[in-house]
């Protein structure tokens, strides 16, 4: 119950002045899988003991997403508006420069307090300034004050600057036969940057994510283990036609060394998600550019999907 006035609470706001919807989305997501049996075949003549591999193998994983994005004040391009306020500025004489050989009259602001443009003018009408030369007329005039943004935080984190925070939830399932079935929920922060306002957004997301791990497809309940860990993802999306967006995206994801009390996993069997930028070697020196390469940039590590507002 808690749980579900939690999501009521997230999704109202959103739905009223944010960006929400689901999205479902594919990866090949590089993993190094240990997997250990018992080797019983000749006992009680021969002692039963542990065999295993380790392989590298890509799990095809699905992710659906319900996302909430812009809650905290949709705002998907720069503010705008303003008004004219009352300004006063001088001519000053600029010296002469390469690019303006003979010196030129420029335009100054100034600040004159609480007296007016004639006040000034009438006192200063026969005196010089300090350069011995005549001090210049004060003149007033309107000009456009640009609608500054509200809030604190510097510009690329203001939720009133450029596109707002996100926030949702994922469900992951991915499967390799006869090693390991993953399934696993996500919850995420994170902001989203416009390049296009409306069209094309730069994102990235963070957050935990808990995991259940199954090694055996037969008997689950002997060869199961829960971890927690915690994920971040950067991505690109693009407007395809309204209420639907395409992105792609990379990730990192990793859990921790111990299994939680539930777990039950009697042949020590183990996942390792290998977080380098795909397809790159963790030592990036090492990548060499290829079609193999460009090959395994789309088909290991890069996320794909579909957005789809509602």
């Amino acid at each position: 119950m808690k749980i579900a006035l939690s999501l009521i609470a997230l999704a109202f706001p959103t739905l009223l002045w944010g960006d929400a919807g689901f999205s479902i989305s594919y990866r090949s997501t590089p993993v190094i899988v240990e997997k250990n049996w018992l080797n019983d075949s000749n006992w009680p003549e021969e002692n039963a003991f542990y065999e295993g591999i380790v392989t590298q193998r890509s799990l095809n994983m699905v992710t659906l997403n319900l996302y909430f994005d812009d809650t905290v004040k949709a705002h998907d391009k720069k503010t705008t508006g303003g008004h004219y306020v009352d300004s006063y500025f001088i001519m000053q004489y600029e010296e002469p420069s390469k690019k303006y050989p003979a010196g030129r009259m420029i335009e100054k602001e100034i600040e004159i307090g609480d007296t007016t443009a004639e006040e000034i003018n009438t006192k200063n009408a026969w005196r010089d300034g300090p350069d011995g030369n005549r001090v210049p007329q004060v003149y007033k005039k309107k000009v456009w004050k640009k609608k500054k943004a509200k809030g604190w935080l510097p510009n690329w984190l203001n939720p009133n600057k450029g596109a707002g925070y996100i926030a949702g939830i994922n469900f992951n399932y991915a499967a390799e036969k006869d090693l390991v079935e993953y399934y696993s929920g996500d919850i995420y922060i994170g902001k989203r940057f416009f390049i296009l306002p409306h069209i094309f957004h730069l994102y990235f997301k963070i957050g935990p994510s808990f995991a259940r791990y199954n090694y055996d497809f037969v008997d689950r309940s002997l060869f199961t283990e829960t971890k927690i860990g915690g994920f971040y993802n950067i991505g690109l999306q693009f407007l395809v036609v309204k209420g639907i967006k395409i992105f792609a995206e990379t990730e990192f994801r990793g859990y921790g060394p111990a299994p939680m009390s539930d777990s039950f996993n009697l042949e020590k069997s183990n996942v390792e998600f290998v977080n380098a930028l795909p397809p790159f070697s963790k030592n990036y020196k090492d990548t060499k550019v290829s079609k193999k390469w460009a090959r395994d940039l789309i088909t290991q590590g890069i996320r794909f999907g579909l957005k789809f507002n509602l």
